[in-house]
């Protein structure tokens, strides 16, 4: 079969090590703060095989603040989201300054994260030399064009962090996750303040994030009465949670939070970096497949989530942190979108929540009840 000069361009390097002596490389991973985080282990990995090197990433404002404090990054190039939805004069003016903040520092490698058309657009745009990305059927949105050097996965559905970490692959670079060096970082001072708060707050054993964002709500969220049925049966045999919230979640949280007793608590309002330095603190994390999760995880805390109908291995906690995946895998269609399948996570018992979250503090520091 005679392949198009694009596809011909694409697959240039497929096979290849380049750039291994590279000093520049700006990471392009624009939005989702989950995704955001489980990019972090491969720019920790860059950072330690490149110490020298400059690395910058291409970020949208609304997710900069949660890698703000990352010391393995040299610079940020932050998108204004708002300034793109103003229309387009307003989106035009604001792409084109990004784009030419980026392209004045000369990346000789972009590597693209995102997988996505605005990202490899971002990508092609920064001038860079060699630009890394997936290939078609691994990335979406025609992303593959727009990359002159692609990393094939054998398995297209593991977990994200080690997706991420095999695109270093192409600079000689061993894409093994180190799970005692991972670049998931919180500033000094957050830190402090969240032990503080932790300590004024009782050390409460179970960090808890029922909520999700809107537009997820009908496949993700586990039911209000059943999260309260939940926290008080755990309150009666002595485990104190705390409910942590987003803005689209706040309604929901003080709800679970009315129908419980003085053994469940509301989080005050934070900003992302301040909410992921609390939730370290905490002996084990229960809630909705989000970025609260993650940044549970990725700071060793043991952590039970209802993951609706994703699939498990791409979007759970690895195994090196103890973790209890909830769903209904009997309510599973392939095929079905979705948003049709809000049982998934609906139709897990109470039961079921309450031995997965006892074992996790079990195993985490020996909790017994």
């Amino acid at each position: 079969m005679v392949r198009t000069l694009a596809e011909q361009i694409c697959t240039r390097y497929m096979d290849s090590t380049v750039a291994q002596d590279a000093n520049s490389f700006l990471v392009v991973r624009l939005g989702a703060i989950g995704d955001a985080l489980r990019v972090c282990p491969a720019v920790r990995r860059l950072r330690r095989e490149r110490p020298e090197a400059t690395i910058a990433w291409a970020v949208e404002q609304w997710v900069y603040p949660i890698i703000a404090s990352n010391p393995d990054v040299d610079r940020f190039h932050v998108l204004d989201r708002g300034k793109l939805r103003r229309g387009r004069r307003s989106a035009t003016q604001e792409f084109l300054r990004f784009i030419r903040e980026i392209r004045t520092h000369r990346y000789e490698v972009a590597l693209d994260f995102h997988g996505r058309f605005k990202s490899g657009a971002v990508s092609r745009a920064s001038g860079a030399k060699y630009r890394l990305g997936y290939p078609r059927g691994q990335s979406s949105e025609m992303n593959h064009l727009f990359s002159n050097v692609h990393v094939t996965l054998e398995d297209a559905l593991e977990n994200r962090v080690l997706r991420y970490l095999h695109l270093l692959a192409p600079l000689g670079i061993d894409p093994a996750f180190d799970t005692e060096d991972i670049g998931v970082e919180v500033a000094k001072v957050d830190r402090d303040l969240a032990a503080q708060w932790y300590d004024e707050a009782g050390r409460p054993e179970l960090a808890v994030f029922p909520g999700c964002s809107e537009n997820q709500s009908g496949y993700h969220r586990w039911p209000r009465e059943k999260w309260i049925e939940l926290l008080n049966r755990l309150g009666v045999q002595g485990t104190r949670s705390v409910l942590f919230w987003g803005p689209d979640e706040l309604e929901f949280s003080e709800a679970i939070a009315a129908g419980t007793g003085d053994s469940v608590s509301l989080a005050p309002g934070t900003g992302l970096i301040e909410m992921m330095a609390m939730v370290g603190r905490f002996r084990a994390f229960a809630g909705s497949n989000t970025a609260a999760m993650h940044m549970a995880w990725l700071q060793g805390v043991p952590t039970a989530v209802f993951t609706g109908p994703c699939i498990p291995r791409t979007d759970a906690p690895l195994p090196h942190v103890p973790s209890r995946v909830l769903r209904a895998d009997g309510f599973v269609r392939k095929g079905v979108s979705k948003r049709h399948l809000g049982d998934v996570v609906a139709k897990v018992s109470v039961d079921e929540a309450f031995e997965a979250v006892v074992s996790l503090l079990e195993e985490s520091c020996g909790w017994k009840i």
